[in-house]
């Protein structure tokens, strides 16, 4: 089974019936940062400077450092502040099989399948694609891969880019 792109209609119904606040946040900073989960969860107030994250990842021990949306960094900046957190501290206090396991619980709620955390580093990944005059390099440096193939398998065209394509070929007035 491999895990597929979310749309973005499955995406908020997802982050809405999330039961924990720090699960969907989580998810929606994966999708936000292309990261995977478990360096999501590992992030700390300090990651984040002036506007840009600044992570070694995992498992490949390479540095993310670039620029972020703004939105995302003053979400950020504001959450610690609510949550009383100093520049050291964690953001998160969950574990990757907790999200696994409230994403499941959704995701079998809402009769979804081949979903997993991973769906939404693949969303990411086909945003930047997608908005980006479809530049595979560029999703190649910012998910951190060091081949285009294993970029390419990330990237999927939505099933309604499949449905509009479709539904606009007509030869029978011809």
């Amino acid at each position: 089974m491999t895990t597929r792109v979310i749309e973005p209609n499955e995406y908020r119904r997802i982050i809405e019936l999330l039961p924990n606040r720090q699960s969907a946040l989580a998810l929606q900073l994966q999708a936000s940062l292309g990261l995977r989960i478990g360096d999501v969860l590992a992030l700390r107030v300090s990651n984040f400077k002036n506007g840009r994250l600044e992570k070694h990842e995992k498992k490949t021990g390479k540095l993310q450092y670039r620029e972020i949306n703004k939105d995302v960094y003053a979400f950020i900046k504001d959450y610690a502040i609510e949550q009383g957190l100093s520049q050291k501290d964690a953001l998160f206090n969950i574990g990757v099989r907790a999200v696994q396991k409230q994403l499941k619980s959704v995701t079998t709620l809402l009769n979804l399948t081949n979903i997993s955390t991973h769906s939404f580093r693949k969303l990411f990944a086909t945003t930047i694609y997608e908005n980006n005059n479809h530049d595979l390099e560029l999703v190649k440096e910012l998910l951190n891969h060091s081949s285009i193939t294993t970029t390419q398998r990330y990237i999927r065209v939505s099933q309604q880019a499949i449905d509009k394509a479709s539904a606009g070929v007509n030869f029978m007035d011809w």
